[in-house]
């Protein structure tokens, strides 16, 4: 059974610079969600003393991920200034491409890949209530 590919990083932002992050991650969500319109899910979530970040992104499958980091490459890169990669995990069976990136970007920093799916469902949208 197939699923969605999904993406969860979590980085330490430098010391004193989350308020001077805070408007790149608006612009960040603002492009990803007008230059990707097959990304269903993308937040980025911030610890309450702001000294950490974690961001959610779930795909539709592997080529829409690799069709992010084709368009958003040049900004994830300028986040490098204000914050530290820490960890990064993958649900989803990530094709060739995302496999070499995968290999470079983990690097030193725990990585955990979750190839199979065994099941589940999404739902996205307004639900009603019954």
């Amino acid at each position: 059974m197939s699923g969605p590919f999904v993406v969860k990083t979590v980085s330490k932002i430098h010391p004193g610079k989350a308020e001077s992050y805070r408007p790149m991650v608006a612009e960040f969500c603002r492009l990803a969600e007008e230059r990707e319109p097959r990304l269903l899910v993308f937040h980025i979530y911030v610890s309450e003393d702001q000294s950490s970040e974690v961001v959610l992104q779930i795909h539709p499958d592997a080529e829409s991920m690799q069709h992010h980091l084709e368009v958003m490459g040049e900004k994830v890169r300028e986040t490098f200034a204000y914050t530290d990669f820490e960890s990064l995990e993958i649900y989803g069976q990530p094709n060739d491409e995302l496999r070499a990136w995968l290999e470079r970007v983990s690097e030193g920093v725990p990585f955990t890949l979750h190839e199979t799916h065994w099941g589940g469902f999404t739902r996205l949208g307004e639900t009603t209530a019954e």
